[in-house]
């Protein structure tokens, strides 16, 4: 058996290992938290993930987790195991600024609903990370709390995607095994496919938003985000207490459900155009993937553009965003990030008539879309149109949430997970998408495609990203 000290040196384990590593002594989590502050300090400087860090609080946290497991008390796969949270979720005593300087002097009285249930499953919380002011934006952006840098950019600071860009970023820079995030129109998912690991969007309320900064009632989700689908589906399994998502019987690494006889949607060439060709082609070998292992595939037909998707989404998103943030973006003498005022602004234009037809046409639509759907289990998309950008050359009007708008519209889960890379080695995401409340099937697709793929298994390291 190798010390943990060496084990910890090549990277985190699965959150299955690792549990069985504190069970059986092999590892502590007094380990896992000095080797987590340790990547923090020598890479955050840097990479800027962090907001702040609990390093005093973790260490006596992760000694208390190993006297319980000691003592034969073990709380579960989430016990002694380091969390990093997203800064729009409260944590008593610590500040929540979701991002914004003009929130920086609001100290959270009580733990968010996510925060509470990590903490009664024994998880370590090490710190909160960086977000898109107010998160509202997808490309990592924040004018004056500063973007995370996405770790594949090398030497060029790349887009992390957003909101959730800081809790992408720690996780695929093994800074954390784990991290929570939120998503109303994409914010788990872009980022987790811009930067290289896994981000799951569960169906809305399945993680309680209770404690987290609101953008868009209407949409926003709680997510996580995890190196593996394996983590993401047993982290997700631990939260809610949902054993389909995650069966005891499979508390195994590698005990993962096969893709024969499942029937999977997948998008026609129209609805592909102008898709980045690396994309297109990572898309392809994806579908082909699914062949191979024996599932059933099918074209989809949508009961509308994803123009329209993102259309109604962002009526809803902004109107509600504006409901809660106008008057902030109204004075031009707050400081307030360029692209989230322009974006709150419009949304404050948006007339009561506009937006309760778009609140019909929501309803409509997820009428129409579970008709479309037929006998499919899962369907297939690529997760973001691009792959991560300069951040100085992003455009905020053109956001990279085509295919994942879809899922908080119309209350499906769906989760990102790697398919890829383009010619300059960054990442790139396939996102599997499901009905709502299949969100047991949808882990278990991923959980499934990732068996029988390697590019979850494609690390970051400092020496990957030289160039």
């Amino acid at each position: 058996m190798k010390p943990a000290s060496q084990v910890l040196a090549e990277g985190f384990p699965s959150l299955v290992s690792m549990g069985a590593m504190l069970r059986s002594g092999a590892c502590s989590s007094v380990d896992l938290a000095e080797y987590t502050l340790q990547r923090i300090e020598q890479l955050d400087d840097r990479l800027h993930a962090f907001v702040g860090v609990y390093a005093k609080e973790a260490l006596l946290a992760a000694q208390a987790a190993d006297n319980q497991i000691r003592a034969g008390n073990w709380l579960g796969p989430l016990h002694g195991i380091p969390v990093a949270l997203k800064d729009n979720v409260d944590l008593a005593g610590r500040p929540t600024t979701a991002g914004s300087t003009l929130l920086a002097n609001h100290v959270a009285t009580s733990n968010a609903w996510i925060a509470q249930r990590l903490l009664s499953c024994g998880a370590v919380i090490v710190g909160k990370t960086h977000m898109v002011e107010l998160a509202l934006g997808a490309w990592g952006t924040n004018e004056y709390m500063g973007a995370p840098r996405n770790p594949w950019g090398g030497k060029a600071h790349l887009s992390p995607g957003g909101s959730s860009s800081g809790s992408a970023v720690a996780v695929a820079a093994g800074m954390v095994p784990l991290s929570i995030g939120t998503d109303t129109g994409a914010s788990v998912r872009v980022p987790a496919s811009l930067c290289g690991v896994t981000g799951f969007k569960p169906t809305k309320g399945r993680l309680s938003s209770e404690g987290v900064v609101p953008l868009s009632t209407t949409l926003d989700s709680v997510g996580v985000l995890a190196q593996t689908a394996e983590d993401a589906a047993l982290m997700f399994a631990t939260l809610t207490g949902d054993t389909h998502a995650f069966p005891p019987s499979e508390l195994q690494a590698g005990a993962n459900p096969p893709l024969r006889g499942l029937r999977v949607g997948y998008l026609g060439s129209a609805d592909l155009e102008g898709l980045q060709p690396e994309i297109h082609r990572a898309y392809g070998r994806a579908l082909d993937t699914f062949r191979e292992q024996g599932a059933h595939l099918q074209q989809l037909a949508l009961p509308t553009t994803f123009d329209e998707l993102t259309d109604v989404s962002s009526t809803i998103m902004l109107s509600e965003a504006a409901a809660s943030w106008g008057h902030l973006a109204a004075d031009e003498a707050l400081r307030m990030d360029a692209s989230v005022r322009s974006r709150i602004l419009t949304g404050a234009r948006i007339g009561a008539t506009k937006y309760v037809d778009a609140r019909r046409r929501r309803a409509e639509l997820k009428r129409l879309l579970s008709c479309s759907l037929g006998d499919l289990d899962v369907f297939l998309t690529p997760t973001s149109q691009c792959t991560a950008r300069p951040l100085e050359s992003v455009d905020h009007t053109n956001p990279p949430v085509r295919f994942a708008r879809i899922g908080n519209l119309l209350d499906l889960c769906g989760i990102s997970v790697q398919m890829g890379e383009d010619d300059k080695g960054l990442p790139i995401g396939l996102q599997i998408a499901g009905r709502t409340d299949a969100d047991a099937r949808v882990l278990g697709v991923a959980r499934g495609y990732q068996a029988c793929t390697p590019w979850h298994r494609r690390r970051w390291t400092a020496e990957s990203s030289g160039r």
